[in-house]
């Protein structure tokens, strides 16, 4: 995994960037000052970038090419080269996140480790938040192809049904440069399924929404969750 997003990293931020929708409005629900949070997988920190300067920030990202540009950006945060389903650092943070469908890139039969990781590193009264692709978004982006001009490049985006619930994203990126291409996996697993998964890695209390008042469902776009132990 640490070779993920390899020639993709310089393009990231001008494709996918911001806060995800429910995240502000779920740390505000906290009912009290956000003093710190633990992103997992912050790739070039683009989240981390935007959340207020007093809260203490921590970044985990497998990949070096991603953080490296975090740096560059002056990303104002720890950031930790690690996988998310092994790390384990000595404190606890009022949030963890684990948004951009970051969760989607590792196999299923790993997700529980990492709702493990969330779950250790939460304060009592803390709040994970993630999201994910849903099986029915990865199986209708199957067999089709998007492309967007970023960054003075042409990316293409085409994705296949490898079998197994394993969505394979290739991405190639043309501009005044050598064509990258890079192959990167998606993941799907039914509501119900994450659902378990959260309630054995200790989470009492799991709200879902499909975002903007979508139903929430195998079928919607994308989910997201605030869980709480």
């Amino acid at each position: 995994m640490s070779r993920m997003y390899s020639g993709f990293a310089r393009f990231y931020d001008v494709l996918q960037g911001g806060t995800p929708e429910p995240f502000e409005r779920r740390t505000a629900e906290l009912g009290r000052e956000v003093e710190s949070i633990l992103e997992l997988g912050c790739g070039t920190g683009a989240v981390l970038d935007l959340l207020p300067a007093a809260w203490a920030k921590v970044g985990i990202d497998v990949s070096p090419d991603m953080l490296e540009i975090a740096r560059i950006k002056g990303v104002d945060a720890a950031l930790i080269e690690a996988d998310i389903r092994d790390v384990a650092l000595d404190r606890r943070f009022d949030v963890v996140a684990c948004v951009y469908d970051t969760v989607n890139h590792v196999p299923v039969s790993d997700w529980p480790r990492v709702f493990a990781v969330a779950s250790g590193h939460l304060e009592a009264d803390g709040i994970f938040l993630f999201d994910m692709n849903t099986l029915g978004r990865l199986r209708d982006g199957a067999g089709r192809s998007e492309t967007t001009v970023a960054g003075g490049a042409t990316v293409t985006i085409a994705i296949s049904d490898e079998g197994d619930d394993r969505y394979d994203w290739h991405v190639r990126i043309e501009g005044d440069h050598d064509p990258i291409d890079e192959t990167i996996a998606e993941y799907g697993a039914a509501l119900t399924d994450v659902r378990r998964m959260l309630t054995d890695a200790g989470f009492t209390r799991v709200e879902v929404s499909g975002g903007r008042d979508r139903p929430v469902d195998d079928e919607a776009p994308r989910l997201f969750f605030a869980c709480r132990r």
